[in-house]
């Protein structure tokens, strides 16, 4: 098998191409800039073409090129190339950042995402989704994931691990919010599963249940050989400090709950990284 993946130096890209190399299948990397012949040139042949390419601010015309313009541009050429899959990595975002307390929201959720990358992400993909009709030789899959998590991953499982490397305590205890994650491994696995299958929709992809972050954060400090520092101050306390923080206090305190269910019955495949050893995992070194 041939698969294109453009995207191929960042987070998610690496640890697909490992997991690619790994299965033994030949990667062709696509670069952002690449002219209409090398595009065409690079595609010729490929099974699927699988976008990793993204920009995470959402804001002004280089998350307009990223996350609208480029998906376009790829799927057009891996469609006048006749790549029979195109694989194109979303993110829950593009639904929303935010779940209501004991919410879990799902493929058929009808609201609207809430944040500049969001709306972005969210744009790329109904541009995909309308074109894909025109298009019907070359299958169309949009996977949506919540956060990635990983021995190199960023963002807020960063600030969490790094918190408990330090012995830091932290506020959260007694926090019941829930939010969910997948490993950056299973995730890549997707991918693949996805592109080989010849998937068409679009899907959130899950690898475990929600966990609160102050589970989360337990389950960090124990795989470090540390005993989890958490404190409590109120749910008064837990507002204000959510609201002070803004962007870090949401990811601390709110709710963000998703469902792969529906990928997991059309995509099943076994994880690379089981449930049990998510964390354990992705703290590393």
């Amino acid at each position: 098998m041939r698969i294109a993946v453009a995207g191929a130096t960042g987070f998610l890209g690496g640890h697909l191409a490992d997991h690619l190399g790994a299965k033994g299948v030949s990667m062709v990397p696509i670069g952002r800039t690449e002219d209409a012949a090398t595009l065409a040139q690079n595609l010729a042949g490929c099974d699927a073409l699988i976008n990793c390419a993204g920009e995470k601010s959402g804001i002004g015309s280089a998350a307009e090129d990223a996350n609208v313009a480029l998906p376009e541009r790829l799927f057009l050429a891996a469609a006048a190339a006749g790549v029979p899959a195109f694989v194109h990595v979303s993110s829950v975002a593009a639904l929303t950042s935010a779940t209501h307390p004991g919410e879990t929201v799902s493929d058929d959720y009808r609201g609207q995402p809430t944040t500049p990358y969001g709306i972005s992400k969210r744009r790329g993909d109904d541009r995909l989704s309308d074109l894909a009709p025109s298009h019907p030789a070359t299958r169309l899959a949009i996977l949506r994931p919540p956060i990635l998590i990983g021995a190199d991953a960023g963002g807020p499982f960063a600030m969490l691990r790094a918190a408990a490397r330090r012995g830091l305590p932290l506020p959260i205890g007694g926090t019941n919010n829930r939010r969910s994650i997948v490993h950056v491994d299973n995730f890549a696995a997707a991918l693949l599963a996805a592109a080989e299958a010849g998937l068409a929709g679009t899907y959130i992809v899950t690898d475990s249940a929600p966990l609160s972050t102050a589970e989360f954060h337990a389950r960090i400090s124990r795989a470090l050989g540390r005993k989890p520092r958490l404190f409590s101050i109120g749910g008064a306390g837990r507002g204000f400090l959510r609201r002070l923080l803004g962007q870090r206090g949401d990811s601390l305190f709110g709710d963000a709950a998703f469902s792969g269910e529906r990928f997991a019955k059309d995509c099943p495949l076994d994880w690379p990284v089981p449930a049990v050893s998510l964390i354990e995992r992705a703290v590393a070194p």
